[in-house]
């Protein structure tokens, strides 16, 4: 059986039919995408061949390069955002306090809520004039720091950070929770003789044995928040005055509402070489020690 799983034409059957779904909906599209990047057309008329002309116009376009720094923003926010939180959480439950299960449960139950549901919600609880938020300030007796917290563009995208780190804290969680149970309870127990804390079973045991999974969520934290589109845009459209706009959303609006899809293409290349060049980096920071004596 060994003999057959590992033959080159058992792999091929096996891995085969995944390759060409992969290569059908995701190589094609990007190469599709890179070569409607060179032209310049609104997919209705023949087009213009521009060459790189779409991304030399990329560096002189404010907006984009506001929405880069607003993905880029995303990025550190959602990792900070989610990382630690996700971290103590998943060590919370962990601990097997009563009721773990069920507040595991109401932690993972945003994220399978629809983004644009999430969105529209929010945007009510965000409202100047009877949110919940400006509501809870004036019962705190903090009047003056109600904002219109949607309309402002020096708190939208914090307060964009905040409804992700809402709806994603609890995606994090239950992998590192997962992580975390898949270690043997010897070693805790064998800690626990020796006379060590939580907190150095936690340093000591728990990091070292979930940091390849920590490296699978550091990458899926950064890709994602690259990638949000549909809370973006029910928030705030990428208002106001752009305040918001991130690639997704730009791409978006130069594809569909200006028709101009070799600029929108070359928009979502970035985007996509941004994606790769986070792996990179996640992986170089996450690289473990047996890792670099590989290399």
């Amino acid at each position: 059986m060994d003999k057959f799983l590992s033959s080159k034409k058992c792999i091929l059957i096996f891995v085969g039919p995944a390759f060409l779904v992969f290569a059908l909906f995701g190589l094609l599209p990007i190469l599709f995408n890179v070569a409607l990047s060179l032209f310049r057309t609104d997919l209705m008329s023949p087009g213009a061949y521009v060459g790189i002309r779409n991304y030399a116009n990329l560096l002189h376009d404010s907006i984009f390069l506001q929405s880069l720094g607003n993905n880029l923003l995303m990025v550190v926010g959602s990792f900070l955002a989610h990382m630690p939180l996700a971290l103590l959480l998943a060590n919370i439950l962990f601990s097997k306090i009563k009721g773990a299960h069920f507040f595991q449960s109401v932690f993972f139950l945003p994220c399978v809520v629809c983004g644009a549901a999430i969105g529209l919600t929010w945007t009510f609880i965000y409202n100047s004039e009877f949110g919940l938020v400006n509501r809870i300030l004036e019962a705190l007796r903090l009047a003056s720091m109600k904002r219109q917290w949607l309309s402002d563009e020096g708190t939208v995208m914090v307060a964009i950070i905040v409804v992700v780190m809402w709806q994603f804290v609890g995606y994090h969680m239950v992998i590192q929770l997962a992580a975390m149970r898949n270690i043997s309870p010897t070693l805790y127990e064998a800690a626990a003789i020796d006379g060590a804390s939580g907190w150095t079973q936690f340093v000591k045991i728990t990091m070292p044995l979930i940091r390849p999974i920590l490296k699978i969520d550091a990458v899926l934290i950064v890709t994602g928040s690259l990638k949000y589109f549909d809370l973006v845009f029910t928030m705030t459209g990428g208002g106001p005055n752009h305040g918001s706009e991130v690639l997704s959303t730009y791409m978006y609006y130069q594809g569909f509402r200006t028709l101009k899809y070799g600029y929108a293409s070359a928009i979502g290349n970035v985007l996509v070489l941004l994606c790769a060049a986070v792996i990179v980096v996640s992986n170089l920071l996450f690289k473990s020690k047996d890792d670099m004596e590989l290399c």
